[in-house]
């Protein structure tokens, strides 16, 4: 199967798209368009390229920052003492139920962290933060994920990683595959 990761296009089919989550197959089909026109987040996409191009997985990024008061304060330490740190918003990630459990979703995170990191270099943001669903917490602490303390309701749990933890995994995985001399 050929899939291609980028920008949602308009000629993208979602309509099929079903990851087990009506709130998240209703952003990708009414509002991840309308959003990314007006651009208050883009949405990048997984399609299964046999013409026409079918959703598969998406995530949307956008930006944010978050109240200090929420990190831990051992995070803290040496950083300006603003209210609100610059953050990057994942706001929605979602993998269509007939692709679960086929490293579609870590594709697609691996892909939102290249992103960060690019934009973060032209534009301040130190945190990728996310609201997450109850269910899928152990799913992005496994990527370092940390919940932000006092930010949390029944249906999702505000967590962050640090892009320098990021950025420190992806240069190790450089360094570790670069060839020895």
């Amino acid at each position: 199967m050929d899939i291609q990761f980028r920008k949602l296009e308009s000629s993208d089919r979602t309509d099929e798209f079903d990851c087990g989550n009506a709130s998240l197959n209703e952003y990708l089909r009414r509002y991840a368009p309308k959003d990314q026109r007006r651009m208050f987040g883009v949405t990048y996409v997984a399609v299964c390229c046999d013409p026409p191009c079918k959703v598969i997985g998406y995530f949307t990024l956008a930006n944010t920052s978050i109240p200090r008061q929420g990190i831990p304060e051992d995070l803290l330490k040496g950083l300006p003492k603003y209210q609100g740190l610059p953050a990057f918003l994942l706001g929605r990630l979602a993998v269509d139920k007939t692709h679960h459990k086929k490293g579609i979703g870590e594709v697609l995170l691996s892909r939102c962290f290249e992103h960060c990191l690019t934009i973060s270099k032209v534009s301040g943001a130190r945190y990728l933060v996310a609201d997450v669903k109850p269910s899928a917490i152990t799913w992005y602490e496994r990527f370092n994920f940390l919940r932000i303390d006092g930010n949390q309701n029944a249906e999702s749990i505000k967590m962050f990683v640090d892009l320098d933890t990021v950025r420190s995994a992806v240069d190790g995985k450089a360094a570790a595959a670069a060839p020895i001399h």
